[in-house]
């Protein structure tokens, strides 16, 4: 479904590769440009082109395989793709975990990378990247506000509604993973929150109630 993030447009789409339900979102300002988090399948592709959207930017929260499955797609079509540094050294290793689950792999390369807490306007969105290792070491959350200054928060593998990503993948560290969460938490303000699988929750909600963020 389509739903509205303050002024951007944010499509989800859910996915079921190898039985896992990756969330991907495509995210636009003026309704012709995207920026596409986790792209997980190529027919996001499709959906953008549905949608009459060009797709500008993609945002990789970290590298496992059915979270960028769609990254090829979008890039061959123009799309400019950027993660932090350290994930950027794991796309298309075996900390992929596509061998690990059989899964094909996406090829495509970074076309740049983003520093814990620069803010980029892409899509005349404002993008804050946050690092938040510990699902993996170069796992990055995204705060996004649009022209209105309203915000949402993309936080992958790191934040789940009332959980938290595994830590037990290659690269993945469940003490980092602790401070990131302390991080998220400490993030001045509420927001939604749009997580790398299942449902949609908000910032205080986690900070009230997901033992994993109270105990961080």
């Amino acid at each position: 479904g389509v739903r509205l993030v303050g002024s951007e447009m944010c499509i989800r789409d859910r996915i079921y590769p190898i039985g896992f339900a990756a969330n991907s979102y495509i995210l636009t300002e003026d309704g012709k440009n995207a920026v596409v988090v986790d792209p997980a399948q190529p027919r996001i592709a499709d959906e953008l082109e549905k949608r009459g959207l060009t797709p500008a930017f993609v945002l990789l929260t970290h590298a496992h395989f059915d979270h960028v499955g769609g990254v090829s797609a979008l890039q061959k079509r123009g799309a400019r793709v950027l993660c932090s540094e350290r994930e950027k050294t794991l796309v298309g290793s075996p900390a992929d975990l596509s061998e690990e689950f059989g899964a094909p792999r996406s090829e495509f390369t970074v076309d740049g990378v983003l520093k814990d807490g620069e803010t980029r306007e892409l899509c005349a969105l404002s993008v804050t990247a946050i690092a938040t290792p510990g699902h993996t070491a170069g796992g990055m959350c995204y705060l996004v506000r649009g022209a209105d200054g309203t915000g949402a928060l993309f936080t992958g593998d790191t934040l789940f509604a009332g959980s938290i990503g595994r830590a037990d993948f290659p690269t993945g560290d469940m003490a980092a993973l602790r401070k990131s969460l302390k991080r998220l938490a400490a993030l001045e303000g509420d927001f939604p929150v749009y997580a790398g699988h299942e449902e949609d929750t908000t910032l205080e909600e986690e900070r009230r109630t997901n033992p994993f963020m109270r105990d961080a």
